[in-house]
């Protein structure tokens, strides 16, 4: 958790509403925020456990070898989780990082700069936000009561009109992070 805070403290919130951009061969926006992060990340979590990494911004053959590479273990991050957001001055932008192993997560960790949130959670072990267990809500069955998180731009042009014209919840919200 403290590598997490201090990646968003060092490399990310003094780029905030001052950030330098270009754009990635998907056409998503990449920002020296995202590399100054990647960097400090792949350096730190090596120190922590020599195992493969696998950064957002990392070029798709590096994620790809990354993962080949990552059965008994992969770090796995975003940066800058919400780059646009944090490129236009919206608060809803964090820093992600996961371990997994046989590609199941072991532990998370996202910490949100501006509203100073660090969630956490262990395989097993729960999640926290702040130091504080977070309760257990019992999961309502029913898709038709959900409110989803859902950006429709991302999934095929089909599966996103059919969710469109009669989705199948109760409403959709896309927060960006």
């Amino acid at each position: 958790q403290s590598l997490v805070r201090e990646v968003a403290e060092r490399e990310i919130m003094p780029r905030f509403q001052q950030v330098v951009r270009q754009h990635k061969s998907d056409g998503s926006i990449l920002t020296a925020a995202d590399l100054a992060a990647q960097h400090f990340l792949a350096r730190e979590l090596g120190n922590l456990a020599d195992l493969p990494i696998l950064g957002e911004e990392m070029p798709e053959d590096e994620q790809q070898a990354a993962l080949a590479a990552g059965a008994a273990g992969l770090w796995c991050f975003d940066p800058v989780d919400g780059t646009t957001n944090f490129l236009v001055g919206l608060s809803h932008f964090a820093v992600s990082v996961a371990l997994l192993q046989d590609g199941q997560p072991l532990l998370g960790v996202t910490y949100a700069p501006i509203s100073d949130e660090m969630f956490s959670a262990v395989r097993g072990g729960g999640a926290w936000l702040n130091g504080e267990r977070l309760p257990l809500r019992r999961p309502d069955s029913s898709l038709a009561r959900a409110v989803v998180l859902v950006d429709l731009k991302r999934l095929p042009p089909a599966l996103a009109a059919a969710l469109a014209a009669a989705p199948p919840y109760y409403s959709q919200r896309n927060l960006g992070s």
